[in-house]
Order: structure tokens, then C-alpha cells, then sequence
């Protein structure tokens, strides 16, 4: 007998549809999840790296900072960036902002840095987080024919020739005006040509050698300049501010800028945004043309006198010489006769009891000076708590040098009182000038003090400090950090 054979029903025609839907779904599924990438985060998670176009330039770093291996604000906003979505940081350094937009737009970057401005509406580029507001400035070269100060924008001189950011957007005085039937009024009002250069740097170069007769650069790009190159002097200072801007790729997800975002609402919301500008960008602004010009001569006409001087005492204490010549600039311009009213003496103005506290039989000695003087730093940096970070236990060091220990404590003091954080510098800095308050002062335990005076004079030490690394720079200064000590800390640069 031959074995019967059951034959499949035939599918009904309710079971065909359903059937034929099914696979539809599923085409379509494949298809979008083929044509539809993943949003960024997850790609950037998946590699598990976050790739950064970041220009390399002098301008956005402080070198006072650098311990930790990051030596620019951005940067360290961007590891931020990087633990919060749990990858590493991968940094493409390029010379310009141009260079930035190319690998943005080649989608070979994840997001680009470097105190970059918005670019203009046509870059196919889409501005992210902003990080803080610069002014922008219309700089000139001093000397130069048709360069000068300007009362507005309208007093541009006929022909001058504007060196720009290539690919930034400019601002509206720039702009060449248009007639009423939409067409450039190339005839009428075209008085000064505008120049695409790369960046700051080649901008400064050209006003030198007379080849523009402005720049237009931001602030922190201008007062970095100007620490060095007294010449560069500003023209106009255009109304209203400029955003700091990063970068992305133009397309249609949203999720790295949205974590961007957060992060910096994040660090603005508790105030550790302003702390990280301070530290990084905070002794920019402090002082005028004429502090300038007088640095320079002292540089010229006395650092080399004693720079061996401050090279021994680094070597011998661990620290970096510019540091302590900044100091004792500070201190005395670097005169070894220096007397104050209150009779501190030498190049690192040591009082009487000090130096013989420090063994130091006469003040005017340079050689002992300098070497007292740096320990006596060094003393101050161990007697703040060890709860102090860096680079806020500097701050506080000089400060003690300059104030006394006694005092800078009692700042803290009222700053723990009132809700403030005792260990940063951002807040002490505060505090400290209302030591010259009775309402304060009778609260503390050292009493009246001169609370301003120590603030200034970080400050100051700062930017000489700045200016010399700058003027004196050293093959590791870009280093990553070295191994646990003294030289791990900014007072140790």
C-alpha cells in the first residue's frame, strides 16, 4: 500500500494579507534601522571614544593650570564630556578653525574647539553649547599709516584693508551694505577690503609687517597678544559680546549637543563652570598698557641679572624658576635694594622676623633672598589643609605669603560661616577684602587686614607668571604630569 501524503492547506486569502504585512514590517524595519544610523552617543559609546577637532593655539592655555595633563579650559570641559558618556577623548589638534570645519563636515570629528566663534549661516555647520561671551576687537599695530584708535566703525579710513577669522561670521559694521534692489553697492560702498586670514597669530604677523591695517579678534585672543607684543594696541571694541562657541556636524540627531548642554547647565548650576574660567582664564585681564611696557623693560634690563638665581632655588626646591621670578617681580621688579614703608626688603621682600626665622642674616643678599623667600612659599603651601585642591592651594599660598597665613584662614573661616567653599580660591578671593570691614574683621580671630592687597597680588603673580612662560618656554611645558610632588602642582610648574 502506498503511503498517503497529507497536503498543507491552502492559505486562506485573510492569511496571505496578514502573511504579506508581516514581511512589509520587517522590510521596513531592516531598512531603517540599515539607512537610519544610531544616535551619535551610541555611536561614540560603541567605539568607545569621543573624537574632537581642537585648534592648537597659545591663546586659550594657562600654563598655571597644566598639572593635571590638560593644559586649556576647553579641554578639560571635553574630558568632562568624555566620562560622562564613559568613553576616552580622542584629540585632533589643527592649526585652524577652518581645519575644524572640514573635519566636521567630512563627519570625520564628533565635535569641534578651541575658542571657536559661530561660523556663518552657510558653513553646513550647526553651533552647539555655548561657554562663555568674549567682545570682539578691532586691533591695529602701532605706528602703522592708516591703523589707529576709532571713535566708531564709520571712522574706518577709506582703503583699509580688515584681516578677519576665515569662516567666521562677521559682524554687521563689516558688512558691505546692499541697495534697495538687493545688489551689492560695490561702487559707493566698498571702503575697506575684508582679508580671510587662518588665525590670531598670522593676524598679529600681518599687522606687522603692515600687510593689513586691522584685525578683528576676540578679547582673550587680543589680551593673550598684548602680554607680549605691547605694539598690538585696540582700535575699537565692538559693542555687544561674542559666544565661545563648540561645533558639530550639521545633521538631524541632536543627542551630543543635548549632553553637551546638559553637562555645562550642570557645571554653571553649581558654580563650577566660573571656578574652571577663573582658573584657566582669570589672570588675563589684569594689567593695563603701561604694566605691560614696564615688564618688558624689566625683562630686558634685569630678569637675566638674577635668572640663574631663580633657576638654582627651582632646581633645588622642586619648582618651576619662572614661578618664583614671577614672585619676586611681584615683590620687588626684581631690585635686590627694594624697601618698603613697612621695611620688608629684597628681592622677595622678606620681613625682619622672617629672615631670621629662615636663618637669612641679610635681606639684600639676592642668592639668599631668593632661596629664603622660596622656602618660605613652601613653608606656607604645608600649613594649609590638605583638603585644599590644586590649583586653589596656590592661590592661597601666595596669598599667605603676602597677607599671612593667620589671615587667609580666617577668610576661610567666614566663608565656611556664610555657605561658601572654604577651599576654593574663587570664593576665599571674596571674602578676603572684608577683612578691612569692622562687621567682619571683629568676627575673626587675626582681626583687621588688608584683604584687597592679596588678592591683586595673586592676580599679578598669575599673569607675570604667564607672561615668562610665554616669553621662556620649556620642552615640558605640554608634558603630561609627572610623577606624584611638588611638581604636579601649579606652584610647582
Amino acid at each position: 500500500m502506498r503511503p498517503t501524503h497529507r497536503l498543507r492547506p491552502a492559505l486562506s486569502t485573510r492569511h496571505q494579507i496578514e502573511l504579506g504585512v508581516f514581511i512589509v514590517v520587517l522590510v521596513a524595519l531592516a531598512l531603517r534601522v540599515w539607512l537610519q544610523p544610531a544616535p551619535v552617543t551610541e555611536q561614540i559609546q560603541f567605539r568607545e571614544e569621543l573624537r574632537v577637532a581642537f585648534v592648537e593655539h597659545a591663546l586659550g592655555r594657562s600654563d598655571l593650570a597644566d598639572y593635571g595633563g590638560r593644559e586649556q579650559l576647553e579641554l578639560e570641559l571635553l574630558d568632562r564630556l568624555a566620562e560622562r558618556l564613559g568613553v576616552s577623548l580622542e584629540v585632533r589638534r589643527v592649526e585652524r578653525p577652518a581645519d575644524v570645519h572640514a573635519l566636521l563636515r567630512a563627519g570625520r570629528v564628533d565635535l569641534g574647539a578651541g575658542l571657536l566663534v559661530p561660523p556663518g549661516d552657510d558653513s553646513g555647520l550647526r553651533r552647539g553649547p555655548e561657554i562663555l561671551e568674549v567682545q570682539r576687537i578691532l586691533a591695529y599695530w602701532r605706528g602703522s599709516a592708516n591703523g589707529g584708535p576709532l571713535l566708531s566703525p564709520m571712522d574706518i579710513p577709506a582703503g583699509s584693508r580688515i584681516g578677519v577669522p576665515a569662516g567666521a561670521s562677521l559682524p554687521p559694521m563689516l558688512h558691505r551694505p546692499h541697495r534697495e534692489d538687493g545688489q551689492d553697492d560695490v561702487a559707493t560702498t566698498d571702503p575697506h577690503e575684508i582679508l580671510p586670514l587662518p588665525g590670531p597669530q598670522l593676524m598679529r604677523d600681518a599687522l606687522e609687517r603692515g600687510e593689513i591695517d586691522f584685525a578683528l579678534m576676540t578679547s582673550l585672543e587680543y589680551r593673550r597678544l598684548q602680554r607680549l607684543h605691547p605694539e598690538l594696541r585696540a582700535g575699537y571694541e565692538l559693542s555687544g559680546n561674542t559666544p565661545v562657541v563648540w561645533l558639530l556636524p550639521d545633521r538631524g540627531d541632536t543627542s551630543l549637543e543635548r549632553e553637551a548642554r546638559a553637562l555645562l547647565d550642570e557645571l554653571r548650576g553649581h558654580g563650577a563652570l566660573e571656578r574652571l574660567i577663573d582658573q584657566y582664564l582669570g589672570h588675563l585681564e589684569t594689567h593695563d598698557l603701561v604694566d605691560t611696557l614696564t615688564f618688558e623693560r624689566r625683562v630686558h634690563d634685569r630678569l637675566e641679572r638674577f635668572r640663574d638665581l631663580f633657576e638654582a632655588a627651582g632646581e633645588e626646591y622642586g619648582l618651576d624658576w619662572r614661578f618664583i621670578a614671577a614672585v619676586a617681580y611681584q615683590e620687588s621688579h626684581w631690585n635686590p635694594d627694594a624697601v618698603s614703608p613697612t621695611g620688608v626688603r629684597g628681592l622677595m621682600m622678606l620681613t625682619r622676623a622672617t629672615a631670621q626665622d629662615l636663618g637669612i642674616p641679610d635681606r639684600t643678599d639676592p642668592q639668599a633672598s631668593v632661596d629664603g623667600g622660596t622656602r618660605y612659599l613652601l613653608q606656607m603651601r604645608e600649613r594649609l589643609p590638605e583638603s585644599i585642591p590644586e590649583p586653589d592651594r596656590t592661590w592661597m599660598t601666595l596669598a599667605a605669603y603676602n597677607v599671612g597665613l593667620g589671615h587667609v584662614n580666617d577668610a576661610r573661616a567666614l566663608a565656611a560661616n556664610n555657605g561658601d567653599d572654604p577651599d576654593r580660591w574663587v570664593d576665599v578671593k571674596e571674602w578676603l577684602p572684608r577683612l578691612a570691614e569692622s562687621r567682619w574683621y571683629e568676627q575673626t580671630r587675626h582681626g583687621y587686614a588688608r584683604g584687597w592687597e592679596p588678592v591683586s597680588y595673586t592676580r599679578n603673580i598669575r599673569s607675570y607668571y604667564d607672561k615668562l612662560m610665554q616669553r621662556f618656554p620649556e620642552p615640558g611645558d605640554r608634558a603630561q604630569p609627572p610623577a606624584p610632588g611638588y611638581r604636579n602642582t601649579p606652584l610647582a610648574l
